[in-house]
């Protein structure tokens, strides 16, 4: 009898120790991100691997303003974000640790303006709004400009929350904005928006936001880091073939209008590439020097990870499924 006590309260022992270290190695990764279709790929990741990863445990942060969402990861509040890669290459010029590995879309992007302004030329003296001066969208409203002759000084350009921006519109504090959707869809379904024009029609293969992880986690825990960026991929390519299954989701997380969702997927953007390529973070870095957002270029062999999504996932790509 006592050896058979023995082999059980040894037995409880081996199993609480194995509970304790399957739980030591699923860290907790904490995502900050935006409500707006930018982080689409990251929330559809949320819902379709709840209670199924095996190397992590996800939790979102939403944040309303990228300062808010910068301060928490400069904090470590947060190990990973859907960011700016304007302010990706910022935060590398200062030192903060960061590695990006992935896109969160591509293109989508568009020039919003009242439905007097029917040229980018009109907007000479207007007040036009971006939503961070470390942006592509401070880059894509210069070179709209540059193609009609023009500067950002030619432009009374502000900063503004993104979604502070169709009331502005509205209101007629602004006349143009540029910023992630849903804000333009916002202003074309209320009727005093329109689109004047798209983003790839002034850089065709401009690049916005990207997936940023602390090097320390992805060091510490690359098991997690992996299945996360899988699963991150994979929600790309399900958004691609699955739109209105995908805005029934992301409204879960976004308090945004269903047709207003619907409208802002029309505009070309795209999951399910989500390849981070060299050469289009070289060209925004460089058109990032231009308009002296950065003082120098950074180290891109440190910043970029590519070694996470190595070619286009396979599946639908476009509208998908309605």
């Amino acid at each position: 009898m006592k050896n058979f006590i023995t082999a059980i309260v040894l037995s409880v022992a081996l199993f609480m120790f194995s509970e304790t270290t399957f739980a030591a190695k699923q860290p907790t990764l904490r995502v900050g991100y935006l409500p707006i279709t930018h982080s689409l790929a990251l929330v559809v990741a949320d819902k379709l691997n709840a209670g199924k990863y095996r190397n992590l445990k996800l939790e979102l942060v939403k944040f309303s303003s990228w300062p808010e969402l910068l301060d928490a990861y400069n904090a470590g509040k947060i190990q990973a974000a859907s960011e700016l890669l304007v302010l990706a290459l910022a935060g590398a010029e200062r030192g903060v640790p960061e590695s990006v590995v992935a896109l969160s879309h591509r293109h989508g992007d568009f020039l919003t303006v009242a439905k007097d302004i029917n040229s980018v030329r009109d907007l000479r003296g207007k007040r036009v709004a971006i939503p961070h001066r470390m942006s592509v969208h401070n880059i894509i409203l210069s070179q709209a400009l540059k193609k009609e002759g023009m500067t950002l000084k030619d432009v009374q350009w502000i900063e503004m929350p993104p979604p502070d921006m169709p009331s502005a519109l509205a209101r007629g504090d602004v006349r143009a904005f540029i910023v992630a959707e849903p804000f333009g869809a916002k202003a074309i379904q209320a009727g005093f928006g329109k689109k004047l024009l798209n983003a790839r029609e002034v850089w065709h293969d401009y690049i916005c936001c990207g997936l940023v992880i602390n090097p320390s986690f992805k060091k510490q825990y690359p098991a997690a880091t992996r299945e996360f960026v899988d699963s991150f991929v994979a929600a790309g390519r399900y958004i691609d073939a699955n739109r209105a299954e995908a805005i029934r989701i992301a409204r879960q997380y976004m308090n945004i209008d269903e047709n207003v969702f619907k409208e802002s997927l029309t505009h070309d953007v795209t999951y399910s590439d989500l390849r981070v390529k060299r050469s289009d973070v070289e060209q925004l870095q460089k058109y990032a020097l231009e308009l002296n957002l950065l003082k120098k270029p950074v180290n891109l062999d440190t910043l970029l990870d590519t070694s996470l999504v190595t070619a286009p996932a396979v599946g639908k790509t476009g509208k998908g499924k309605k």
